[in-house]
């Protein structure tokens, strides 16, 4: 039995949740829209004291495994009174199909799980979160005394409607429901999912006017990806708030199943341990249950344990635990499925798979050999490895650095002591592969392992998203270019190595930021100008928006010229207080903000080459104090899909349902009778 007591804004850090609702008085099951409210008690609990995980509307393939956590809240939000008494009596039931009712442990054959007990803090006002002086003292958060019961690693055998119902009073119960699909037939040999992190439309539009010629207004071509056979919209909120992180809508896209900020393949209960929490199966290991001879590629331009790669290998829910994540990676979670293993892992994240902050100083390099990879850290070994063994390639400490700093700028890299192998060296950036490099390698050693079986590739580019976080724009550009001619040659590659007709391809975004071009700017009339006004009418629109002056002489895919003096007049619609100039930051990545003389709040950065050292025009915050950068948008994301069972990601979708598509498509719904 563990007695916790979490900190006061353990739940609004660790993971965002929903608020809570009127207790039903009723044991029919009754949809419940998510109720109104900023501060939760739980994310996706609309009972006033019934939580049930996963949440209503779940669904789930055939035998696919997941934990189901019941909890109960006692609290009374009169924080002059005593918390109330645990639940200590509840049962839980569950039925198929409007069926008869069945005791959990008897339906799924299981002895009955240990009672838990812990308390947390309910954040539940503005007032509370931010300790509000009134009648003389802060206003407190309120206690909550739970009790639960977990059932671990439990599976739907058969298609259909399921309920789950917790009945903890007389006249007390809530129940929700889960759907199970019936199986299809198999359509794609190969899927490869690109993930463009924190990409809109409206920087897809960008990237086209940045890279691709146009005559009379009209377009030479379009990117790569645009040709392909259809398009869709994918929508990105969360299980319990309008935006969300990359940690948990890569867990829709892996899992399924929408969870909560931070969290990565499990639903956010109250508990303290974030490795406790209920886990949903990811399409990769349902792939080693399902289809083990498939091989399995993670490609990023982030750090390995970042959360989009993260979200394909691991169980938690505090994206933060690298160290963990790290280990989950071939060592998996106990008493769950068989580790990932995947056949190709190319990413950064050095520091924590060697050296003092791997796990118990463990070197996963000599860890990953032992388990058959080859492991390569540098641009040149890795496009020289043409064996079939496993292969890890990681290539600097923290993120590799981007396309500027690895083409353009390689002597911002000078002086990093990111080196791989943890020696205190530099990893210059010309010694760093790019996403094509890694892409078409994984493809190629992915092709050798995975045979007639095929693969699964996830590619991500990653500092997209991390570029636009700072509004350093013309990186953004060029790391979302770089996607584009990776899919260019990924394409090529499939075609010439006959795997194009079997291949299923997906080019998506993770969530959005609100990204948007109105115009155009003239940098040489705005930097000659000290008038604000007239440093406004640098911007041109409708009439006056005339074409930037980005031009691919030479044919690569990425403008010669990154410095024009007619560039997008482009931004987000959120940010701290900053400048803008729309330059490009040669000697340093930028940062627009930094921290105030009050320690509390963010003002502009003096020393922001792009903002001109503070002579651009000045964006003021419409953000909460503690935002040191822009945030995502509720947006929906684009899909474009080509190849086998490419019509199932036409229209609009949830982000949930990417993974049901997939899984489809790979014919991975229906149980075999191999599997674990």
């Amino acid at each position: 039995m563990k007695i916790t007591l979490l900190t006061v804004f353990s739940l609004a850090t660790i993971c965002s949740s929903a608020l809570a609702g009127s207790t039903s008085s009723t044991s029919s099951y009754k949809l419940r829209p998510d109720p109104e409210g900023q501060f939760p008690r739980l994310g996706a609990c609309p009972d006033a004291h019934a939580c049930i995980f996963p949440p209503d509307v779940s669904q789930f393939i055939p035998g696919a495994y997941f934990d189901l956590r019941v909890e109960l809240h006692a609290y009374d939000e009169d924080t002059s009174k005593p918390t109330p008494a645990p639940y200590t009596q509840f049962k839980t039931t569950v039925r198929k199909n409007n069926g008869p009712w069945s005791d959990v442990n008897r339906y799924f054959d299981l002895p009955n799980p240990k009672l838990e007990e812990w308390n947390f803090s309910w954040v539940n006002s503005i007032d509370a979160h931010l300790g509000t002086i009134k009648d003389g003292k802060p206003v407190s958060p309120v206690n909550v005394a739970v009790s639960s019961r977990a059932w671990r690693k439990l599976k739907f055998k058969e298609a259909g409607s399921y309920e789950i119902k917790v009945e903890y009073g007389p006249k007390q119960s809530y129940t929700v429901k889960y759907t199970v699909p019936k199986k299809p037939k198999q359509k794609a040999k190969n899927v490869i999912l690109f993930i463009s992190d924190g990409t809109n439309t409206g920087m897809i539009t960008a990237a086209r006017a940045v890279a691709k010629a146009h005559t009379s207004g009209k377009y030479h071509e379009f990117l790569s990806f645009e040709s392909f056979d259809n398009l869709g919209h994918v929508i990105t909120n969360s299980v319990d708030s309008l935006t969300t992180d990359s940690a948990n809508s890569a867990s829709a896209y892996s899992t399924g199943h929408k969870s909560s900020v931070n969290a990565l393949s499990v639903y956010c209960d109250s508990s303290e341990d974030p490795f406790d929490d209920p886990k949903v199966e990811s399409i990769t290991e349902l792939i080693r249950r399902r289809q083990p001879n498939k091989a399995i590629g993670i490609v990023t331009t982030a750090y390995g344990q970042d959360a989009t790669p993260a979200a394909f290998v691991s169980h938690t829910r505090k994206r933060s635990t690298y160290q963990e994540i790290s280990d989950q990676i071939i060592n998996g979670v106990p008493d769950w499925t068989d580790p990932v293993i995947p056949d190709v892992w190319l990413t950064g994240g050095a520091e924590y798979f060697k050296g003092p902050l791997s796990l118990n100083g463990t070197d996963y390099y000599k860890e990953f050999s032992k388990k058959g990879y080859k492991v390569v850290q540098n641009k040149k070994d890795l496009n020289n490895y043409n064996g079939k063994d496993k292969l890890m390639g990681v290539f600097r400490q923290g993120s590799l650095d981007v396309w500027f700093e690895r083409n353009l700028y390689v002597n911002n890299t000078v002086g990093n002591k990111a080196a791989p192998d943890m020696s205190g060296k530099d990893a210059l950036g010309s010694d760093q592969p790019g996403l094509e490099d890694m892409t078409i390698k994984a493809l190629e050693t992915l092709k050798k392992r995975g045979g007639d079986d095929g693969f699964f590739l996830m590619s991500e580019a990653a500092s997209v998203d991390k570029k636009l976080h700072v509004f350093d724009f013309p990186r953004a550009f060029a790391e979302l270019v770089e996607l584009d001619v990776t899919i260019k040659k990924t394409v090529e590659w499939l075609k010439k190595n006959g795997e194009y007709e079997d291949t299923l391809i997906l080019v998506t975004a993770d969530h959005a930021h609100s990204f948007d071009v109105w115009g155009s700017v003239d940098r040489n009339y705005l930097s000659g100008h000290v008038d604000n006004t007239a440093k406004l009418n640098s911007i041109g629109v409708y009439g006056q928006s005339g074409w930037p002056g980005y031009f691919d002489t030479n044919g690569d895919g990425f403008p010669d010229n990154w410095t024009p003096n007619i560039v997008l007049a482009a931004g987000t619609s959120n940010g701290p207080d900053h400048y803008e100039a729309w330059n490009t930051s040669k000697d340093e990545i930028r940062n627009p903000s930094i921290t105030g003389p009050d320690k509390l709040t963010y003002i502009p950065n003096p020393e922001d080459a792009a903002g001109d050292y503070q002579k651009g025009l000045k964006w003021n915050s419409n953000l909460p104090t503690e935002e040191n950068q822009g945030v995502h948008s509720m947006s929906d994301v684009f899909i474009y899909s080509n190849g086998p069972g490419s019509d199932l990601f036409k229209k609009t979708f949830e982000n949930w349902d990417l993974f049901f598509k997939m899984a489809e498509a790979m014919d991975l719904l229906r149980p075999t009778k191999k599997e674990n």
